[in-house]
């Protein structure tokens, strides 16, 4: 299935299913996506969290992301050199709240995003007080999800 999502006017993407959005999605994130673990607070309290990303130039396609997972925010990241860099639309979400929207789109990224995502996962177990915390790992069927 292909979408024709070049006419920033067009209906397309509002018609797809949640799940088709979501594989849109997937796949702009696997290209201007990104997502890691940092370390923020005090030095005497310092404590990870997970940061998940999407820069692009077009605001369009950004404020689909927050379209679809509301609980991020959209900003304008200004020009770095005047007539060099177009300005650029940025979404993001912080901590615990990052963890849904990643576990929603890993079952479509490509192979190297999902390593990437489960090693996250690993070390963030790891390094993590609550290291019971339910993940969903994919299983050879993109539809199905098992939980860990």
């Amino acid at each position: 299935m292909t979408y024709n999502l070049k006419d920033k006017n067009s209906e397309a993407f509002d018609n797809l299913s949640r799940r088709e959005k979501i594989i849109f999605l997937a796949g702009v994130f696997d290209g201007e996506g990104s997502f890691g673990c940092y370390l923020a607070g005090s030095p005497a309290y310092k404590k990870h969290y997970l940061q998940v990303s999407v820069e692009a130039t077009d605001s369009d396609l950004v404020a689909r992301f927050n379209e679809v997972f509301p609980v991020g925010a959209v900003n304008l990241r200004r020009k770095k050199r005047e007539n060099y860099h177009k300005p650029a639309y940025i979404w993001r979400i912080n901590g615990e709240k990052a963890w849904p929207v990643l576990e929603e789109m890993v079952p479509y990224m490509c192979k190297r995003r999902r390593d990437k995502f489960y090693d996250l996962v690993k070390s963030y177990r790891h390094g993590s007080k609550d290291s019971g915390r339910i993940i969903q790992k994919q299983e050879s069927n993109r539809d199905s999800v098992i939980r860990s």
